[in-house]
């Protein structure tokens, strides 16, 4: 059955059916809800806010005749059935006042999406505390964390326009991904038109910014083929003194879908980026500049054996060139810069998962190995000859650092009738680190038949990245010697589903040991790697949806989260562990103010722990709390939509980086055509 997004109020619930030509559910052509499941399967997320659920990766047949089972995708690739994954779908994407996926995670809950610059240029994301690096980045299931820097993570080859929803999930996955999923990790998924369509997109605003996308989607006849594509261009003039940036997303999806070969998938991606990157990494600096090439391709395969076996596999490969540049205008460099930094990554990866459903549940046996490769003339170790750098001329990469990661898994799945059980053991390889075990077990009770209970408790690690390892430079000390950072998470709560209210509440606890940061002492003027014995977190989250019904709002939402550490910044300047958001709390209102015209507002108010050393007084200072407001009016049809946004309405000053100003008020406009 080919997956459909479909708002609440066209969901429809059935007991039982029958697979035959003359079914109820083949005369409706739509996607519909089972309303009862003895195997206690966790409702299909169609919120915001949903469950964790175990999923299979091919439909499986269990405790009812013919049964099939669409799980989520995110909860697939990690294996959990507890926890909660924030969702954001397509109708919410369309009515946000944002222009890229970084600033449409601004207004999740626990997430938080430093930027240097605006439009997503180069923005680190943190979930629940952890740094960019301890979170894993997925495109339609398949990992593109960048091994060299979380820097680079989001430097995803799709434009917003052609992202059909982005699935956050919280807590750990190294259990079935190995070690990377330390915070928590999200998913985005390209489009899935349900026809053949194309759209267009012109959007122009201040400080010279003007974005154009186009995609189109084809299916055959059979909807058993279809093709996606996506080509995109943004750019603008910046809004200080070397911010500007231009920008190149092109993106290809194919899908083929039978009962004989199951469901085959190819993806191709690729993105140029250059920026002026004022301050980014040093005030000292100002003139910096920066150019990013990313290159991706993936081939997945899932396949339904028996109706009690399902296979998948999938194989990718990543591509990754950076140039940095400290002076921007080569001429008038200081005497001690001589070239600027270069560097290649290339990532291969594969993953095989096999399941097995029986009378007890579902058992996962999975492998997944990753080769991750650093060309450089900065991080790595010396290389026996010079090797010339690509689309750059007399330049040689003198570096290189190449490890090879293997995380082998079991994991299983018992349903007893209103509780659900899952845990599972992983065996984690890496040729610089040997061998490590991590697992977990998570529970999940049907307290009432619209209240759910869940608790897990899992282990997580982290390798350091190529830059924790080897980045030296005038305001930096690497540290070869790091070892890898570990952490325990415990996590309870409760989710609430009834008609058109969502709503739930948890709370976690992290152990987190040999946590990784770059810290800067008093008396030094260099920032240093380094391992932390411990630091433990405590953090709640509460997050409330209602979605009306004939009205003339649409949707409210409200969330807030909390987060303390046990150690804090004021003995040395911390980069990224300790700078956390203490508090966040967002809220969004989508209403029709008059037939066709409508309008989304989006807040959050974020209150940073800690500070930063200031560049021209040398005095520590304290981050401030800050509002930020934005503000989308759209009027559409069945073919068009114009739309007018307002970005930080209150034009409020604030920095995500210490020191680093931020964007203030701005406007942007533009018009939508569906063919």
């Amino acid at each position: 059955m080919k997956k459909k997004n479909f708002s609440i109020r066209k969901t429809v619930f059935f007991k039982r059916f029958q697979r035959k030509s003359y079914a109820m559910f083949n005369s409706l052509k739509r996607e519909v809800c089972i309303a009862v499941l003895p195997v206690a399967c966790l409702t299909f997320a169609h919120t915001s806010n949903a469950l964790a659920q175990t999923s299979n990766v091919a439909n499986i047949e269990h405790n009812l005749q013919e049964i099939e089972v669409q799980g989520d995708p995110l909860s697939e690739q990690l294996g959990r059935v507890a926890g909660v994954i924030s969702i954001i779908h397509q109708d919410d994407i369309a009515a946000a006042s944002v222009q890229n996926i970084q600033d449409l995670l601004e207004f999740v809950s626990s997430v938080d999406v430093r930027q240097r610059g605006v439009n997503g240029v180069q923005a680190d994301v943190s979930i629940r505390g952890c740094s960019s690096d301890q979170v894993l980045v997925l495109l339609n299931g398949i990992n593109i964390t960048d091994p060299q820097t979380g820097h680079y993570s989001l430097n995803i080859p799709v434009d917003l326009s052609a992202v059909s929803r982005i699935e956050v999930l919280y807590g750990s996955g190294s259990r079935v991904l190995g070690g990377v999923p330390f915070g928590g990790a999200i998913n985005i998924i390209t489009n899935e038109a349900e026809h053949t369509q194309a759209n267009m997109e012109v959007t122009g605003g201040d400080y010279g910014y003007i974005s154009q996308n186009a995609n189109a989607t084809i299916l055959s006849k059979s909807n058993q083929f279809s093709n996606f594509l996506s080509f995109s261009h943004q750019q603008s003039n910046g809004y200080i003194d070397n911010t500007d940036f231009n920008l190149i997303n092109a993106y290809f999806h194919s899908s083929y879908s039978s009962d004989q070969t199951g469901k085959i998938q190819f993806q191709f991606g690729y993105q140029d980026k250059g920026y002026g990157a004022n301050s980014f990494y040093s005030f000292a600096y100002p003139n910096q500049y920066e150019q990013n090439r990313t290159f991706f391709s993936a081939l997945s395969w899932n396949k339904k054996i028996t109706s009690r076996i399902a296979f998948a596999a999938q194989a990718y490969w990543r591509e990754f060139h950076d140039r940095f540049e400290l002076f921007r205008d080569f001429k008038n460099a200081a005497s001690f810069y001589t070239q600027h930094n270069y560097h290649q990554t290339d990532v291969l990866g594969a993953q095989t998962k096999l399941e097995y459903m029986s009378s007890i549940g579902k058992i996962t046996f999975g492998i997944d190995a990753r080769d991750e490769h650093i060309y450089s003339n900065v991080l790595g170790e010396p290389m026996n000859k010079n090797r010339r750098i690509p689309f750059e001329k007399n330049a040689m990469f003198n570096k290189e650092k190449n490890r090879f990661l293997l995380n082998a898994f079991v994991d299983q799945v018992f349903y007893i009738q209103k509780l659900t059980v899952a845990g599972g053991l992983a065996l984690n390889y890496s040729n610089d680190y040997h061998t490590n075990f991590n697992g977990g077990i998570d529970f999940d009770y049907s307290v009432l038949p619209n209240l759910k209970a869940y608790a897990s408790i899992n282990h997580a690690y982290r390798l350091p990245t190529f830059t924790d390892l080897y980045y030296t430079s005038a305001t930096h000390i690497s540290n070869p010697q790091l070892k890898p950072e570990k952490a325990t998470v415990l996590e309870g709560g409760l989710k609430y589903s009834r008609n058109l209210l969502r709503a739930n509440a948890s709370v976690f606890y992290r152990w987190g040991n040999d946590i990784i940061d770059w810290v800067k002492m008093p008396d030094s003027t260099k920032w240093e790697s380094r391992n932390y014995t411990q630091i433990n977190a405590i953090g709640a989250e509460l997050s409330v949806q209602y979605f009306f019904r004939k009205s003339f709002f649409r949707k409210i939402q409200l969330s807030y989260s909390y987060l303390n550490q046990d150690k804090n910044s004021e003995e040395y300047d911390s980069k990224y562990a300790l700078d956390y958001l203490k508090h966040k709390i967002t809220a969004g209102i989508h209403y029709r103010v008059y037939k066709r015209i409508s309008m989304n507002w989006n807040t959050a108010w974020q209150d940073r722990n800690g500070g930063y050393v200031n560049f021209y007084t040398n005095e520590k200072v304290a981050y401030k709390p800050f509002f930020l407001a934005d503000v989308r009016i759209q009027w559409e049809n069945k073919t068009i939509t114009i739309f007018a946004d307002i970005n930080n309405i209150f034009d409020v000053k604030y920095e995500d980086f210490g020191g680093l100003p931020q964007e203030g008020r701005s406007m942007n406009a533009g018009i939508k055509v569906r063919l």
